[in-house]
């Protein structure tokens, strides 16, 4: 199994985070991480959870610096995953299962669950809710799934997936634009048109946005494992928002202090500062930049979109 993430030089210590605990639970997993800048950072080189480094450059999409103009860093980011896909099915001829993950989701056991869901489905799109919700405006912006955690088996339909989302990426991956949310808006289609399988496992994807679900609350831990309801295990956290909303979320969904969730969290932040976010976070994107070295301006980036 290869498990894949995207990333630039201002996020490699959260990139490390995801590799280091993924080898930890994983250690059969193979870590390949593709870095959204003109040239390798020095920093990726030495990484022992990282098992290969690509620069988005080399994944043959046309015109790549050329397009890359129009979108911001977000955009950027995310607007590859399908040409990542592509070329890591390419270059691993052997290779059956990829699993596609954010830095910031971190995994607390093992895939094993989805290994096997992989043996019978082509696709599996993680969904951001379970259940109806109170408020679900929101999700008519961001889309009924998280492309943040998503899991491909090699076949043909696969490749049709990633062909028809690539197209759409490779125009289309705005994040303030009307009816789109970059990457992910796109797939509240793709079941339509494809063979896909929504993965309900309430242990995978957990995030601020469905911490109000009973099913995904921990409710106890052993062994170094956390479990959910009904035995299930508590597979990966999505920390998204760390920057208010998840802090917000988690008080209103969870108010006892005592839940691992709280602990996990902590831990989680330390070791950000461990792997060094306070030297990466300050990395300008090279790709926010013209080659003479002049910043690229909102103007000029919308213009390109013309």
């Amino acid at each position: 199994m290869i498990i894949c993430s995207v990333t630039c030089a201002d996020n490699l210590h959260e990139a490390k985070v995801m590799a280091r605990m993924t080898k930890y639970h994983m250690p059969y997993a193979r870590i390949v991480i593709c870095l959204v800048e003109r040239s390798m950072h020095p920093a990726v080189l030495n990484v022992p959870w990282f098992d290969e480094v690509i620069l988005a450059k080399e994944l043959g999409i046309p015109d790549f610096e050329t397009n890359l103009l129009k979108y911001n860093l977000l955009e950027a980011v995310t607007s590859i995953k399908p040409a990542f896909f592509r070329f890591l099915f390419d270059r691993n001829p052997d290779e059956l299962n990829i699993v596609f993950m954010d830095t910031d989701v971190i995994p607390y056991a093992p895939f094993d669950d989805l290994l096997f869901a992989l043996e019978y489905h082509n696709i599996l799109l993680s969904p951001n809710l379970l259940g109806p919700c109170g408020e679900p405006w929101s999700y008519f912006w961001v889309g009924v799934f998280c492309t943040g955690f998503l899991a491909l088996r090699r076949s043909e339909e696969t490749m049709r997936f990633l062909e028809w989302w690539g197209q759409r990426l490779y125009s289309h991956g705005y994040l303030h634009a009307p009816y789109l949310f970059v990457d992910q808006k796109w797939m509240d289609l793709a079941p339509a048109y494809f063979d896909i399988t929504v993965w309900k496992h309430p242990g995978y994807n957990v995030a601020y946005w469905n911490l109000h679900e009973p099913s995904r609350k921990i409710i106890s831990a052993r062994d170094g494992r956390y479990w959910l309801e009904q035995g299930l295990p508590f597979v990966c956290f999505h920390y998204s928002g760390l920057s208010g909303a998840l802090q917000f979320h988690l008080e209103a969904c969870i108010p006892d202090h005592e839940n691992s969730l709280y602990e996990l969290l902590r831990l989680f932040k330390e070791e950000l500062v461990v792997m060094g976010e306070e030297e990466f976070s300050q990395i300008p994107w090279s790709y926010d930049y013209h080659i003479d070295g002049t910043p690229i301006t909102t103007e000029e980036r919308y213009s390109y979109r013309g």
